[in-house]
């Protein structure tokens, strides 16, 4: 990866909102040189969405600041809609190959699986997983030290998956990974940054050490875990609303019997005063 400076990315206080749905709220983080993180929990937490206010892909408040020298490379989940679909395998990578990369062409596509007559294949004629493999080859092929991939895993097939792990594995850029793949983020991240209740919270070590520190088996628990206690907050959220009401009623029944004692009093006086005695 090119040469940049010790911090590649600066989050502070970010927050995002979808009209009235907050997603997002103060969020602060800080990325080093050279670091691999995941972002992890349950969707609609806020992860794509912030991943997309660090591209610059949407609107947000506070403030992202990118390191010096940073160029960063972003897969979308959507990355393979974007290839040209009459062009073949090879020539979407040659086209985006510079001078150094471009006589290194068909090795580089030999390592994501396309060899002999495969390259030669068009884009429209290829499966889900083949596109994906065309789009990730297409963009680790550009000067990226900060590349950040959300759910990159969708598509692929173990195969494929075992050639884009050992990729990142070698690769000396910063990566930031937006993934549920266990198994993918195992030893490949050595920090988590998990997104709840529009925070997020930081967790040092790998995916196993954050499952550990959470006491979980495994993302599906995660998720499990997480309905159920917006369950119980949604079962309390009601009981509280209840206990108001019924507080408010029992206030309005005092105030009703405060004031019929009230004109209880004020007739009683009138009555007095009308038969003086």
């Amino acid at each position: 990866a090119p040469h940049s400076g010790k911090v590649s990315l600066t989050v502070k206080n970010v927050s995002k909102n979808y009209e009235d749905l907050q997603v997002l709220k103060g969020v602060t983080l800080e990325v080093v040189k050279g670091e691999k993180i995941a972002f992890v929990g349950k969707n609609g937490e806020g992860k794509t969405t912030l991943a997309k206010v660090i591209v610059d892909e949407i609107d947000f408040e506070g403030n992202v600041k990118l390191g010096h020298k940073i160029n960063i490379g972003y897969y979308a989940q959507n990355q393979s809609d974007f290839l040209d679909k009459d062009k073949s395998i090879l020539q979407c990578i040659q086209d985006a190959a510079n001078t150094e990369t471009s006589p290194k062409v068909r090795d580089i596509l030999g390592s994501f699986l396309f060899s002999n007559d495969d390259v030669d294949k068009k884009i429209k004629v290829l499966s889900g997983g083949e596109r994906a493999r065309v789009a990730l080859c297409k963009l680790l092929l550009d000067p990226i030290n900060l590349l950040i991939m959300d759910e990159p895993t969708n598509h692929l097939d173990m195969t494929s998956k075992d050639i884009l792990k050992r990729a990142l594995k070698f690769y000396d850029g910063t990566l930031i990974l937006v993934s549920h793949d266990r198994d993918f983020l195992q030893g490949l991240t050595e920090k988590v940054y998990e997104f709840k209740n529009k925070k997020t919270k930081e967790y040092i070590g790998d995916i196993n050490t954050f499952l550990i520190e959470r006491d979980l088996l495994d993302f599906k628990q995660l998720e499990k875990t997480e309905k159920e206690e917006s369950k119980k907050n949604k079962e309390k959220e009601r009981k509280i609303e209840k206990r108001k009401k019924q507080t408010k009623k029992k206030q309005f029944v005092i105030i009703t019997i405060i004031v019929n004692i009230l004109f209880i009093f004020v007739s009683y006086g009138n009555s007095v005063s009308a038969y003086p005695f």
